[in-house]
């Protein structure tokens, strides 16, 4: 097997990613397109490289402009209701890592925040001593 491509493999990721993202199986995709099921497939797998018709087809198929397919995903580039919605689509696993994560988060941003309050207290209570002395 050849070299593979950067070009091919984020096309590779992304038809991935689209397809499950629209809830759809490799069949699905290769029916909607009238692509042989096994030539979607290794397609996604990076095996054979989709000439410009058959890539207009996947698009149409998904529903998503043909740009779509080449386009860099960055996660920074996401809201954090998308960045939840592809949270859910993880292994049980790694949404229990990233579970863990926000909860961790928003304990260090509520002991923050408690402390800020003790601190802003603690020195008006201080700015109150040197005022009245």
């Amino acid at each position: 097997m050849a070299d593979i491509t950067d070009t091919q493999k984020l096309l590779s990721d992304n038809l991935k990613a689209i397809r499950k993202e629209k809830g759809l199986n490799q069949n699905t995709v290769a029916e909607r397109s009238g692509v042989i099921a096994s030539t979607y497939s290794r397609i996604e797998t990076c095996q054979v490289s989709p000439n410009l018709s058959t890539l207009e087809k996947l698009a149409e198929a998904m529903e998503v402009p043909m740009e779509r397919l080449f386009k860099q995903d960055t996660h920074a580039d996401k809201t954090i209701l998308e960045k939840l919605e592809m949270i859910g689509s993880m292994e049980e696993y790694n949404q229990q890592i990233v579970e863990i994560m926000i909860d961790t988060v928003l304990e260090k941003d509520k002991l923050e925040r408690s402390q800020q309050v003790k601190m802003k207290k603690r020195l008006s209570e201080l700015k109150d001593i040197r005022e009245n002395s």
